[in-house]
């Protein structure tokens, strides 16, 4: 089901022995739009440690209770390797907590989902190679907070600005960006595919979509109130295939 970024943050995330803490934000992979981490502060208990928590290990999301459980121990999270709060992940950490935690390490996976690839490289041979990488960080992983508020433009004019993310949340791939256009569209919000993201600037803060003013303009009206209608969502769709 398409679900709202936004929507997840504070959510509780249980362990299977207790809670963990509460999702603060989201790191996903601006290659292939996926979500990678869930960011969890744990609170007293961790001395406000911040936890990264891959979706291989959610069991279910309850949309309901707002709350994630995930099949992971508290003593797993208390020994989980040390994640500083604001700063770059690097492509050697993640080896670290994949290795701690068991899980696949995602640079070695299948672009189409969570399954393994054969190539190009055994999960174990992955780990080591990111290891011995010292490259400072993964320069995809980015934050969903972060990219909040940053300028959305068109082919031919600004839009407006990025208000939210709509992720699946079975596969936790990234669906749309979710684009505030009060400023040119009078209360009017817009949802665009990753896929028409031609370019990024993290350091200018603004993204540049691939289509054109007069094409948002006629698509169909958007309130952002989750989770998102089939119908809505089939409408949407239809409009969106003149992209294609």
């Amino acid at each position: 089901m398409l679900q709202s970024v936004n929507g997840l943050h504070n959510f509780k995330l249980h362990a299977e022995d207790g809670e963990i803490g509460a999702i603060r934000d989201l790191y996903f992979d601006d290659a292939r739009w996926i979500v990678r981490y869930l960011v969890t502060a744990t609170g007293d208990w961790l001395s406000g440690r911040q936890v990264l928590i891959s979706p291989a290990s959610v069991t279910g999301v309850d949309w309901g209770a707002r709350s994630v459980a995930v099949s992971l121990t508290c003593d797993q999270a208390r020994n989980s390797p040390d994640t500083a709060a604001n700063q770059p992940v690097s492509r050697q950490h993640e080896a670290d907590l994949a290795a701690f935690y068991g899980w696949p390490p995602y640079w070695a996976m299948s672009p189409f989902g969570m399954e393994p690839m054969v190539m190009p490289a055994p999960w174990q041979e992955a780990l080591q190679q990111a290891r011995a990488d010292r490259g400072p960080r993964d320069p995809h992983l980015r934050s969903a907070r972060e990219v909040k508020g940053y300028r959305m433009e068109a082919r031919d004019g600004s839009i407006g600005h990025v208000s939210d993310l709509v992720f699946d949340d079975e596969t936790w791939a990234i669906a749309f960006l979710v684009v505030n256009a009060g400023s040119w569209l009078h209360a009017r919000w817009v949802l665009l595919k990753p896929e028409w993201m031609e370019a990024i600037s993290w350091e200018e803060r603004h993204v540049t979509a691939g289509v054109t003013r007069a094409f948002i303009e006629k698509s169909p009206k958007f309130l952002p109130a989750f989770p998102l209608s089939p119908e809505y969502t089939q409408q949407l769709l239809k409009h969106y295939r003149g992209m294609e």
